[in-house]
């Protein structure tokens, strides 16, 4: 006899006939309610309603039947930037010549930046020196600095191993798509209040993944700038606060408070 549910009821199921019959509705699906699951059972509600909403609860936090806990990825992207003085295209054409005979390809851009693309995914390579970077599917780091590795050292483009661990340790994060499967068809919905302000936009039930939760996620565009300008304010200070060799060799120049 099931706990909680009167005993003069009707019904001689057991608690474990109901128990499987409520997970198998739930794992056919998740929204439905206690008291319509009592009714597609034909439970009473007032018998059975504690009970039912307790298995809901169990099954929701069971470990089989968590929903979204590892999501896919796809749409990941990111940038780096190429040391300046090392393969500065906008100063030497001889490397941009170079580029191209080895599988980079120029684009009719105004900005003139050069496209590398292969199996791990594409690259966009500006002038100014920055990389973006966009990988398929499944994204992660590895991936990522294997697409810099065939981009620049196999194709000789990077000889020196400093210039390619800075280049790799400056990767960048600036934006993915995570999809949380519900295995059910979801209704249509878009979340994007929150897209300019923290980068992040949700969407639910649409026509590339009806049955799951789709989170959008980007660095903001103002948090990048921001961010920039904090990095070279910083370097400015560091240089006009650090004392001067002439200084350092001259200490009777130097002013002491003591």
């Amino acid at each position: 006899m099931v706990s909680g549910c009167h005993s003069d009821r009707s019904d001689t199921r057991t608690g474990d006939s109901v128990k499987a019959q409520v997970y198998g509705l739930l794992d056919r699906n998740p929204l439905l309610m206690p008291r319509q699951i009592c009714s597609l059972l034909g439970l009473s509600y007032r018998d059975y309603g504690g009970y039912v909403r307790n298995l809901r609860s169990s099954w929701r936090c069971h470990s089989e039947n968590e929903r979204g806990s590892i999501p896919s990825v796809h749409g990941w992207r990111g940038w780096t930037c190429v040391p300046r003085g090392v393969l500065d295209l906008g100063g030497d054409r001889l490397v941009r010549l170079a580029a191209l005979s080895v599988g980079w390809r120029a684009t009719g851009s105004r900005n003139r930046w050069l496209l590398w693309r292969d199996g791990l995914g594409r690259l966009m390579w500006f002038e100014t020196g920055r990389v973006n970077i966009s990988l398929r599917k499944p994204a992660n780091m590895g991936r990522a600095y294997q697409l810099i590795c065939n981009a620049f050292t196999h194709t000789d483009l990077v000889t020196d191993l400093r210039v390619l661990e800075e280049m790799l340790s400056g990767i960048r994060f600036k934006g993915a798509h995570y999809v949380f499967q519900a295995n059910e068809r979801l209704p249509s919905l878009t979340v994007d209040l929150f897209g300019k302000s923290n980068g992040i936009v949700v969407k639910v039930g649409d026509r590339s993944h009806p049955s799951a939760v789709e989170v959008i996620v980007s660095y903001p565009d103002w948090a990048e700038r921001n961010e920039r300008l904090l990095t070279e304010l910083l370097e400015t200070m560091r240089n006009n606060l650090a004392p001067s060799r002439t200084a350092l060799e001259s200490p009777k120049k130097l002013g002491y408070i003591g």
